[in-house]
């Protein structure tokens, strides 16, 4: 007999990790990472030094006190100068205030580190759309995500009580419905096989900005930037269906209206005006608590200056609050990182602005992907028209105003023009450089910077 064949034992080949598959996994560090650098802002920055905190605080107290919506006084805010904001921010904060309330006595704490989770999804949101609009490139939305969760400013705002972080949240929902309806009507031109349901579509982009306008008034801005992607979505193989955009317009406005229609109606009733903006204006132009007016800069060393300086203290101090503006919210002074950390990071912006207009020059992209950056583009406009509307009432240059709708894709941009003019070795790396670069510096920075 002879030697006896020893049976090989098979086993089935491990399937390779894909790239898509790190991603992912890097996304999961990226948010445990987010949650802790947040949480200790949360612990460590002094109540009421956020924007506006100690008004939004206050609404949330009103609510859960007397179990009605507050009235805002436009004879004098006197403290409740946040009370004409809409009220699903304020309501969705009840449970996490009274939990707060009864086990530890500090409500507020409590309300902050359910703002924090809030704002969580917008990092799985720009990370899908940076996904959608760069779809070979899987790290890259890992880095845009990392730029959009470590920005100090932002991680600021998260870690506040305040309605930013869950406006964000819908207006980038909003905009990530919006670019991959461009994309479904895009595929369907090129030969797909059915028309995609525009109608499903429209109408949960519909309900989406009534959420966000039922979050605050600048939500409406999502509205005629809707009505615009209906209108490219709208050419078929043959042509435009002018009936079928008409159709979707009705259907993502009347979506809109029939979830935050009721805000409105209440609004015109008690302010005469849907959005309350007037109400708003007049109280701090004449109330107790008037806010500096574009005027009011215009005295003492520089009174015979034209107002030209007045938009350049505007724009030098929107600049600055990108990376960070902290304190003063609350009668404090503000606190700016320093010149030269704005001045490397702006200079990174700058790279980033150039690469992403040669990215926009050189790449083959498809039709629908341009189409979705000019719908980014415009909302991104509508917001800097609010923001200059603002500011010629009220000096409020920070640029926190211009976060709900220009955050993801402005990041996204500079992820991808960093990439495009980083030299080889380093496209791949670069941009999770700068993200890497802004989490050290909204964690280290706290101490250094931001708190005193």
């Amino acid at each position: 007999m002879g030697p006896r064949k020893r049976k090989v034992k098979k086993t089935a080949a491990r399937p390779a990790v894909t790239e898509a598959a790190r991603a992912r996994l890097a996304m999961r560090a990226l948010v445990v990472l987010y949650l802790f650098i947040g949480l200790v802002y949360v612990a460590q920055v002094p109540a009421g030094t956020g924007p506006d905190e100690t008004g939004h605080l206050r609404y949330v107290q009103w609510v859960a006190e007397h179990g009605s919506l507050p009235a805002f006084d436009r004879t004098g805010p006197g403290g409740n100068y946040e009370f004409h904001q809409p009220p699903l921010y304020y309501l969705s904060c009840l449970p996490s205030y009274r939990l707060g309330e009864r086990l530890t006595g500090d409500a507020g704490r409590a309300v902050r580190i359910f703002s924090l989770l809030l704002a969580l999804p917008l990092l799985y949101l720009t990370f899908a759309l940076a996904r959608t609009l760069a779809p070979d490139r899987p790290w890259l939305a890992v880095a845009t995500a990392g730029i959009v969760a470590f920005l100090p400013m932002h991680i600021y705002l998260s870690a506040c009580v305040s309605n930013d972080g869950l406006t964000e949240v819908w207006f980038a929902a909003a905009l990530l419905v919006m670019v991959r309806h461009l994309h479904a009507a895009h595929e369907y031109r090129a030969g797909g096989r059915e028309r995609p349901p525009a109608m499903l579509a429209m109408g949960g982009l519909g309900l989406l900005i009534g959420l966000a306008l039922l979050t605050k008034s600048l939500g409406v801005l999502l509205l005629p930037v809707a009505w615009v992607v209906a209108a490219m979505a709208g050419r078929g193989r043959e042509g435009y269906e002018w009936r079928r955009v008409a159709r979707d317009v009705v259907v993502c406005t009347a979506a809109a209206l029939a979830v935050a229609g009721w805000w409105l109606v209440h609004n015109q009733r008690i302010y005469g005006d849907p959005l309350a903006q007037q109400a708003f204006i007049e109280a701090f132009t004449r109330g107790s608590e008037r806010r500096p007016a574009p005027s009011d800069w215009m005295h003492g060393p520089i009174a015979n200056l034209p107002l030209a300086w007045y938009a350049v203290l505007v724009v030098a101090w929107t600049c600055a609050s990108v990376l960070g503006m902290f304190g003063g919210m609350s009668g404090n002074q503000f606190q700016f990182f320093p010149w030269w950390l704005n001045a490397g990071f702006a200079l990174v912006g700058l790279v980033g602005l150039v690469g992403w207009v040669r990215y926009l020059r050189r790449s083959e992209l498809p039709a629908w992907q341009r189409q979705a950056w000019w719908a980014s583009a415009l909302l991104g406009g509508l917001l800097l028209a609010s923001f200059v509307r603002f500011n010629m009432v009220f000096f409020q240059a920070q640029a926190r105003y211009l976060f709900p709708g220009a955050l993801p894709a402005a990041a996204l941009a500079l992820s991808l023009g960093i990439a495009q003019l980083a030299p080889s070795p380093a496209k791949s790396w670069a941009p999770a450089a700068v993200a890497a670069a802004l989490a050290a510096l909204a964690l280290f920075g706290l101490p250094l910077w931001v708190l005193p």
